[in-house]
């Protein structure tokens, strides 16, 4: 790990042997001007910092270091000069470690560098109420491009200790005391802003705070999120899309949690928007499919049934699920004659998560599968057909279907629990119509 020594502004090593001094880390979003490693360890750019402008590279870097040697840290890490970039093991070994990173840092400066307006000068005093800022200053926080990168999630939920700054470095406050701004800004709860404990949020929530984040390489979608998931993989720039399934399956390998098959779609809105059902992967394509806005938000369940274990197998995901026949009216089009007597609604482990209407506890969502080789128990996710809401009291259901829901399902004993395989791909000769 390469730290920047504050007083000197010159690179070392440290941690060979297990020993890292204590150290500050720089959050912000990159602009034109960045410093490489290469660039911060050419002595003749230190020539250059009184024309450096307010926000520009090496002006960031200078303003972290001032602020940590007040802090009393003689080190700092800034993701730009710290990493050898123009190497591949090292960009991965550090995009791997960068979670930890940040968690183990003593602060965290958090840069926005295109917030500039009038905040009150917060005292950083942890003993303050955190209360007494809620909702402060929310309309000049959410639009900052800091609050909509994929990799500064991790970098907001890693840390304990995050100091916010604006653009000409002036305080604005830490993260107990904007806990609820930065809550109505992401979406993420302040149980988890406060405490960094992520673990009882299902994979679906967590995903989700993804939503409406960018990175600028399609890749990075997945790798900003191996530590909020706890698991590492390798870098394989130019996989693209592959790279958010590669993390469904290491996320899958040490989870029970169904909530990672309970994504919407976004390429086909709507309720069989389409006159046949699309097949796809039982895995998501993309964070965004997540968005609390397409589907309910999901929760772990604690009981032993709806946690059943599941794997990657060569036919697919292995898993036990609740499936439950369904009849559509596609059956009687043309493109519908394929499916008829092979769709089915599979009941997932997980459940809803609606405060404001007890009657969803009772709940669980539902998919759509389509038995593509039968009578083998192998299928592909209807990804058109959304999500349903699927129940085994008799008494929810007549509440919803009273309530107007038509996208309810009442499983009874006869839908039993089966051992199914859900395809990771659609192969060409996948077929669902009868042989």
């Amino acid at each position: 790990m390469r730290l920047i020594e504050a007083a000197s502004l010159k690179l070392c090593t440290v941690g060979v042997n297990g020993d890292v001094p204590a150290y500050a880390i720089l959050s912000h979003t990159w602009g034109r001007t960045e410093v490489s490693l290469q660039e911060f360890a050419d002595p003749s750019l230190g020539a250059k910092d009184t024309s450096m402008e307010i926000g520009s590279g090496y002006w960031k870097i200078k303003k972290a270091c001032e602020q940590a040697l007040r802090d009393d840290l003689e080190y700092v890490w800034v993701d730009t000069c710290c990493i050898d970039k123009t190497s591949s093991a090292e960009l991965s070994e550090a995009i791997n470690s960068m979670f930890r990173w940040y968690k183990e840092a003593e602060v965290c400066y958090a840069y926005l560098c295109d917030v500039v307006g009038y905040f009150h000068p917060f005292d950083d005093d942890e003993g303050e109420d955190p209360h007494k800022y809620e909702g402060y200053n929310t309309a000049l926080l959410e639009e900052s491009r800091w609050f909509k990168r994929g990799w500064t999630l991790q970098e907001l939920l890693a840390p304990n200790n995050v100091r916010f700054y604006q653009h000409s470095w002036s305080y604005i406050g830490n993260k107990m005391q904007l806990c609820r701004t930065i809550e109505n800004i992401t979406g993420i709860s302040a149980d988890v802003l406060r405490t960094g404990k992520m673990e009882d949020e299902s994979i679906a929530k967590r995903m989700s705070w993804m939503v409406g984040r960018e990175t600028t390489r399609s890749e990075d979608m997945a790798y900003s999120l191996m530590g909020i998931f706890d698991v590492n993989m390798p870098l394989l720039y130019g996989e693209g899309d592959k790279a958010f399934v590669r993390l469904q399956e290491e996320i899958m390998k040490d989870s029970a949690d169904n909530s990672l098959f309970a994504w919407n779609t976004l390429r086909h809105p709507g309720y069989f928007s389409r006159p046949a059902p699309v097949l796809s992967s039982i895995f998501a394509d993309w964070p965004l499919q997540f968005d609390s806005s397409n589907i309910w938000d999901k929760r772990r369940l604690d009981e032993d049934d709806a946690r059943e274990s599941y794997s990657l197998t060569n036919l697919g995901v292995r898993i036990k699920l609740r499936l439950k026949r369904y009849d559509h009216p596609w059956y009687g089009t043309k493109w519908g004659r394929d499916y008829e007597g092979k769709t089915f609604v599979a009941m997932l482990g997980c459940g809803f998560v609606d405060e404001a209407d007890p009657v969803f506890k009772s709940c669980r969502p539902g998919i759509f599968l389509a038995q593509i080789s039968p009578p083998r128990p192998e299928y592909s996710r209807i990804s058109n057909g959304g999500i349903v809401t699927t129940t085994t009291c008799q008494e929810t259901y007549e509440a919803l279907v009273k309530k107007g829901d038509k996208r309810v399902l009442l499983f009874t004993e006869e839908d039993a629990l089966q051992t199914v395989y859900l395809r990771k791909k659609i192969p060409g000769w996948a077929q669902v119509s009868g042989t």
